[in-house]
């Protein structure tokens, strides 16, 4: 009877650490991660494009990107990350092959949701 009582305790006693400690976990709040999207002094042009949305543009340097992204730093520790699936990358009027360090300008179109159109990259002058 002693052998089978030992176990049955030491459950007993980790299930009630296990539970307080599940317990003290739901009271915390989850926040997300966010990206710094602040733009100091952003040039923004007035230009409406065909469908009459006014189109923005940035400058900045290239710190990374892949598969149809891109992130640009556009003062000190504050970086905007475009994507641009749309964009024709073959098209040199509308896509610069961009490397790391580049400078680069993004034109593109203010959406709800952070879902802006990017209309063109193109490098910096």
């Amino acid at each position: 009877m002693r052998k089978i009582l030992l176990p049955v305790v030491a459950l007993v006693a980790l299930a009630a650490v296990v539970g307080s400690t599940l317990q003290g976990c739901t009271g915390e709040t989850k926040q997300a991660d966010t990206l710094d999207t602040t733009v100091i002094n952003p040039m923004v042009t007035a230009l409406p494009d065909s469908t009459g949305d006014e189109v923005k543009s940035v400058t900045g340097k290239v710190m990374d990107g892949a598969m149809n992204s891109v992130w640009i730093e556009v003062a000190p520790d504050s970086t905007i990350e475009f994507s641009y699936p749309e964009l024709d990358r073959n098209n040199s009027e509308v896509f610069y092959n961009w490397s790391i360090d580049d400078e680069i300008t993004v034109e593109y179109i203010e959406k709800p949701n952070n879902s802006d159109s990017v209309v063109s990259i193109q490098k910096a002058h």
